[in-house]
């Protein structure tokens, strides 16, 4: 009985163990308003029809609100724009505006252009942020694209192109594993209108969605460490 039960265990950590390279999450709608905030309109039938998936998951919903916290990309006038996208795609897939539009996965995703380039949400008004979640692939139906060197800017007065000019202030850096998997990444709490992520490295890297966060009243300062995680360690919280 002892070597039966221990071949169950080996064999339940084998399956556990196992790359899942097709999977969809198949998350419900969020609400569409949280206290003050309102949020943007999820058609998820109109985002489905213009999807080019080639196979792949089509458009999952993005939280409005996560943790008891609204996402604040996804507010009703918060709006998206980078550097440059790649040519010959949008809007079967790969637009900026999909970098907010509140769908995962690849056909609602964006991708650079250029390096050194990089995306941004203006949040329509000065917020506390203290915590983004992004990734290539949600459903990790793809898994190449993935970012491995960028840096987090927040600004309040004015977006400038130039991520080195002095209105943006560094809030995150990171360089090593490439990020694939949808993914947290915390930091101090900051006020910001504009949040940037500056990508050095990795022409053609995607990112599906951009999530932004900061406590359960945005503009209430609450202390955060710096911590990343991945989608499946939020999902077991």
């Amino acid at each position: 009985m002892r070597w039966i039960t221990y071949l169950g265990i080996v064999m339940l950590v084998m399956l556990m163990g196992a790359p899942t390279v097709f999977a969809i999450h198949e998350e419900d709608q969020g609400p569409e308003k949280f206290g003050r905030y309102e949020f943007k309109e999820q058609d998820i039938k109109a985002a489905t029809d213009a999807c080019e998936a080639g196979g792949k998951p089509g458009p999952e919903f993005v939280p409005t609100v996560r943790d008891d916290e609204p996402n604040l990309a996804l507010l009703k006038d918060a709006t998206a724009e980078a550097s440059s996208q790649i040519a010959g795609w949008c809007p079967r897939r790969h637009c900026t505006e999909y970098l907010n539009d509140g769908f995962y996965n690849n056909c609602r995703s964006w991708i650079i252009g250029a390096i050194p380039g990089w995306a941004q949400i203006d949040m329509g008004d000065v917020a506390n942020v203290n915590r983004i979640i992004f990734g290539s692939d949600h459903s990790q139906g793809f898994v190449d694209r993935t970012t491995v060197d960028f840096d987090i800017l927040v600004a309040t007065t004015k977006a400038d192109p130039n991520s080195d000019a002095n209105t943006w202030t560094k809030v995150y850096t990171h360089k090593g594993d490439p990020i694939s998997e949808t993914t947290e990444f915390t930091f101090k709490d900051v006020e910001a209108r504009w949040l940037r992520l500056h990508i050095r490295a990795n022409a053609g890297a995607r990112v599906d969605e951009l999530e932004i966060y900061g406590g359960r009243d945005p503009m209430a300062v609450e202390p955060s460490g710096k911590l990343s995680l991945t989608w499946g360690q939020l999902k077991e919280e």
